[in-house]
């Protein structure tokens, strides 16, 4: 029940931002990007427990493709939350676990409302183009190298940056 409430609320939430674009207030997007975060959340931490228990081993080195999860490293601005946002969505996607399909999708969703509210605050500013194909020959040869999943590594990091997110709301102010 509560995995429909809030696939319903972020699907509402999508499709009434798609018409309001730049005009949304500050505030507005913040309860957006806060709520959609919350969400992903608890579907990152169902995707960790789906995981067979032989993919929680921690490999050593693999973490250094992914952006800091740590707590002592600040969350950039606008444009870093954008760029982070999309490198996840297309780890998502490359990851391609049925499970995860709703958190891609969120992902997708969140990353294109920060990308509209970027347009609108931050004139001139292009956004870099993720998906490039840089990190799918590294996953892949990350993959080949420690023959395990990066799965568990890519949610706990992605989990990491989404609950530091909403305590850094006020970085979306800045370009």
């Amino acid at each position: 029940m509560d995995c429909s409430m809030a696939l319903l609320v972020s699907s509402l939430l999508a499709l009434f931002s798609m018409g309001a674009g730049a005009s949304l207030s500050l505030d507005i997007v913040r309860t957006k990007v806060k709520f959609l975060a919350q969400t992903m959340v608890y579907r990152t931490q169902m995707g960790i427990k789906k995981l067979p228990s032989s993919s929680n081993l921690v490999i050593d080195g693999l973490e250094l493709f992914f952006p800091a999860a740590a707590g002592d490293q600040p969350i950039g601005g606008l444009p870093s939350i954008v760029e982070t946002m999309g490198f996840y969505q297309d780890l998502l996607i490359f990851l391609d676990m049925a499970d995860l399909k709703q958190l891609v999708e969120d992902a997708s969703t969140m990353r294109g409302q920060l990308e509209n509210w970027m347009m609108s605050r931050c004139p001139g500013r292009q956004q870099k183009q993720i998906g490039e194909g840089g990190l799918e020959e590294a996953l892949k040869d990350s993959v080949r190298k420690f023959g395990l999943s990066v799965s568990p590594v890519a949610l706990n990091r992605l989990k990491g940056y989404l609950d530091r997110l909403p305590l850094n709301l006020d970085q979306l102010r800045y370009c």
